[in-house]
């Protein structure tokens, strides 16, 4: 499994983590999926609602807006971006929640701004390619 990440998303969660630190910051990629390959066309950072520096928690209405918009640009969610302090490996709770929300799961490590991708795929957790393109 790959996610195509354009630079200027790439800047955008890197930047929308270091901005909140040390809350965890929340972000939702909208693009498409073809043949396994998620690219990426647009990002939407949106509040952590919990104001939490070790979960986070999106208000429905967001969610509700960001659900449209996808839909009326003829694209679908297809990561979860989302940071940690520590790591960037799925907690417990991103694995109970990665069952509900079978997005690609990006996650950002705040102590040096590396970040990893998840699929959770029939309980299991696969680990995605992050190809950053121009």
């Amino acid at each position: 499994m790959i996610i195509k990440i354009p630079r200027n998303i790439l800047d955008e969660i890197l930047n929308n983590v270091s901005k909140n630190k040390p809350i965890e910051a929340v972000s939702f990629i909208l693009g498409y999926e073809k043949n396994g390959i998620y690219v990426a066309r647009e990002i939407i950072n949106v509040k952590n609602s919990l104001n939490s520096a070790s979960e986070f928690y999106v208000d429905p209405n967001d969610l509700l807006n960001i659900y449209k918009k996808a839909e009326e640009n003829g694209m679908q969610i297809v990561a979860i971006v989302h940071s940690h302090q520590g790591l960037p490996v799925p907690s417990a709770t991103d694995i109970k929640y990665m069952k509900l929300n079978p997005y690609v799961w990006i996650i950002v490590s705040m102590t040096d701004l590396k970040l990893q991708a998840y699929k959770l795929n029939e309980e299991k957790l696969e680990t995605v390619n992050i190809i950053i393109s121009l």
